[in-house]
């Protein structure tokens, strides 16, 4: 299984710069930029294929890439599912066909652990070709936007909070080591507040 990132998510529709410095009580522009590098240092701590958390955050694409159908079903990372774009594979003849979105269904779209794509009852898998990427999955997961004026994340709380206090932690220690201050492995119960949501 091989993930490829098609569309990574906008870093506002996570936590805007606004946001975070109302977090950080700074109500000046000069640190804008930097306080907008730590926002994305702290999202892509936790998001995504190498995030600690296991799931998409922001509105993302990917692609997952199969070797072949295994059983009735394909699995799908990075909950939580917005949609399956599409399925495809490589037939026998190695040309690029989409499988018909009346063979499967997709159970999970939203929820909280991965959602999967399974066979319709009397659908089979069809044949494919030899490669190492033979079935190409597309799909959109995150926490979508809630299409309000202006639209505002849907990220749970915990996870805002989480990256909240990272980006905080960063911009209050802008040095790797912190003379007279005891080490922690994750800032301000980062790592509480995210554990119930992880992906294992």
């Amino acid at each position: 299984m091989s993930l490829y990132l098609v569309e990574g998510p906008e870093q506002d529709d996570v936590l805007s710069l606004a946001d975070a410095k109302l977090h950080l009580r700074v109500d000046f522009d000069d640190d804008d930029e930097l306080i907008e590098s730590y926002v994305a240092t702290a999202i892509q701590n936790i998001d995504g294929r190498d995030g600690w958390l296991g799931r998409a955050i922001g509105e993302q694409t990917w692609e997952l890439r199969l070797s072949e159908f295994c059983g009735n079903e394909i699995k799908i990372p990075l909950p939580p599912l917005i949609e399956v774009e599409s399925v495809k594979y490589y037939d026998a003849d190695d040309a690029l066909q989409t499988l018909a979105p009346g063979d499967y269904e997709v159970v999970g779209i939203g929820g909280f652990g991965k959602a999967r794509v399974v066979l319709k009852s009397g659908k089979r898998w069809p044949e494919i070709a030899k490669r190492a990427e033979n079935v190409v999955v597309r799909f959109r997961a995150g926490y979508p936007t809630d299409g309000g004026s202006p639209a505002a994340p849907t990220v749970p709380a915990p996870i805002l909070t989480a990256i909240k206090r990272q980006v905080a932690t960063m911009y209050e220690n802008r040095e790797a080591v912190v003379v007279n201050a005891t080490v922690t492995k994750l800032p301000g119960g980062v790592e509480a507040l995210l554990t119930p949501l992880r992906v294992w």
